[in-house]
């Protein structure tokens, strides 16, 4: 009987990291964009984890810095199967990117343009495959709050309409071709911010007083985000610090009515923390032991790992400060070969881009040694990977000590439809992109987005009507799009 549940969980444990290694290689969108695909492959398809469990996955890397589906997958391996589990999932998840990456860079000088032009040209359907299942998972969260009660299900509508409306105005302004600054654009992390501290202010209990100090507070922060005040910065500074005060004052109420923390032993958050350390020694060795600036590159890289909030593009903002400008790596490199990359491949942006840096760092410091660079890569790889999963680890265990409070279970409850809205401007984020790639191909716009919209209907009737799983759907969309890509290049 033992060794046929052995056999049971090794078997569950390699779908788990297969299942993450697939995502790992078609992970177009990256960031939250991911989060529906992770779910269906792990809670939906193989059931290795509970809906709840992988909420409070979500939730607990929504707010820590890093690369956040890195962080979902650390969470999941390690309720799975434990510390191995982790650091196994968090690989499988972001290695296949960061591999691509240093692959397309050691290969740029001798890769056929015809090969990049197919890549770019897959990179559409992808993406619109990535977009049907966002689609599923908002209306997945409506019908799950629906099936609770009609109140909730209204509740749900206007918390991820408003998430959306809030977000949108970028990706509106990219898919119709408008220059210039949406009039509303917050960030998905300004989103996330303002969400806390309705929440934690007033536990969701709207009171006319509840509703008056968090409706005058949130409509001020974000007309000082949209609008040109007189005394703005003050404003919005002033706006920021009482925020603060009160969603600590709330917190402070909840752990006072509700009682104490959970008591949670510190040796498994240590153990972890352990482990992701000798994890990022045992993969540096190598690069550390060349020298040169490479303990600087790496300290740097962590620190720009943990300032890692707003997701992917905010992070590029942050390598641009730490490594660019303080020339660790070229300019022309990285806005020339590096970023053009990371914004195309599959998979985070964070782990790609500390690995490319560490890859064109290795070659210019050893003159052009492939090996050396990619040594150095691996460094950085290891940097990403260590600083976002033992900084999640660290956070979940906080999360995990208060999470029998009220306005924590306040906090599982409504993150979904939060993160549904985001995911919403997400979906339309990719299709601005992939008009992008299709006038960098040369097609018109129309053709570009046309081919979107059909692959993704295409999708969206593979899923609902003959009730396809995502392998099926993925190897349609990849063969649509190739089809269709290269018809209309010929054709035009």
């Amino acid at each position: 009987m033992k060794e046929k549940e052995n056999k049971k969980s090794f078997k569950s444990e390699f779908g788990m990291m297969l299942a993450l290694l697939k995502i790992g290689f078609i992970g177009f969108g990256g960031g939250s964009a991911l989060i529906p695909v992770i779910e269906k492959e792990v809670v939906e398809e193989r059931g290795l984890v509970t809906e709840e469990e992988f909420d409070k996955d979500v939730l607990v890397a929504s707010i820590t810095p890093g690369a956040l589906p890195m962080e979902i997958s650390t969470g999941l391996g390690k309720r799975a199967y434990g510390v191995g589990g982790m650091i196994a999932s968090a690989l499988m998840l972001a290695f296949p990117g960061a591999l691509i990456t240093v692959i397309m860079l050691m290969a740029m000088s001798q890769l056929h343009s015809a090969v990049l032009t197919q890549i770019e040209i897959l990179s559409i359907g992808i993406s619109a495959f990535i977009a049907c299942l966002l689609t599923e998972y908002s209306r997945k969260t409506l019908a799950d709050a629906r099936a609770e009660s009609k109140g909730r299900w209204k509740r749900a509508v206007v918390i991820l309409a408003g998430v959306f409306l809030l977000t949108c105005g970028k990706a509106v302004y990219g898919i119709l071709g408008f220059t210039g600054t949406p009039i509303v654009h917050l960030s998905t992390l300004q989103v996330l911010g303002v969400s806390m501290f309705g929440i934690l202010y007033t536990h969701c209990r709207f009171s006319p007083k509840n509703l008056l100090i968090s409706g005058i507070l949130i409509i001020g922060y974000i007309a000082c985000l949209s609008l040109e005040l007189p005394y703005e910065q003050y404003i919005y500074n002033g706006l920021r610090i009482i925020m603060v005060i009160l969603a600590v004052w709330g917190l402070i109420r909840s752990i006072l009515n509700d009682g104490q923390k959970k008591k949670i032993s510190p040796k498994q958050m240590i153990k972890e923390e352990a482990a992701w350390f000798l994890f990022f020694v045992v993969l540096s060795v190598p690069a550390v032991l060349y020298g040169g600036h490479v303990p600087g590159f790496l300290g740097q890289g962590f620190m720009s790992s943990i300032l890692s909030f707003g997701g992917g593009d905010a992070y590029l903002s942050v390598a641009d400060g730490m490594f660019v400008n303080s020339g660790i790596v070229q300019k022309a490199d990285f806005y020339g070969h590096l970023v053009p990359l990371v914004n195309l491949l599959p998979g985070s942006i964070l782990c790609k881009t500390l690995s490319g840096i560490g890859y064109l760092l290795g070659y210019e410091m050893s003159d052009g040694s492939l090996v050396t660079g990619c040594f150095v890569a691996l460094a950085g790889f290891a940097c990403s990977v260590m600083a976002s999963g033992g900084v999640f680890c660290l956070v979940s265990y906080v999360y995990e000590c208060f999470e029998s409070l009220s306005v924590f279970r306040l906090l599982s409850r409504w993150i979904r439809p939060i993160i549904a809205g985001t995911l919403l401007t997400v979906m339309l984020s990719l299709f601005a992109q992939n008009i992008s790639t299709g006038t960098k191909l040369g097609c018109p716009v129309f053709i570009s987005l046309g081919m979107t919209a059909v692959i993704y209907g295409m999708n969206l009737l593979l899923l609902y009507v003959l009730k396809k799983k995502n392998g099926m759907l993925i190897l349609c969309s990849i063969v649509a799009t190739l089809i269709l890509g290269n018809v209309a290049l010929a054709i035009i």
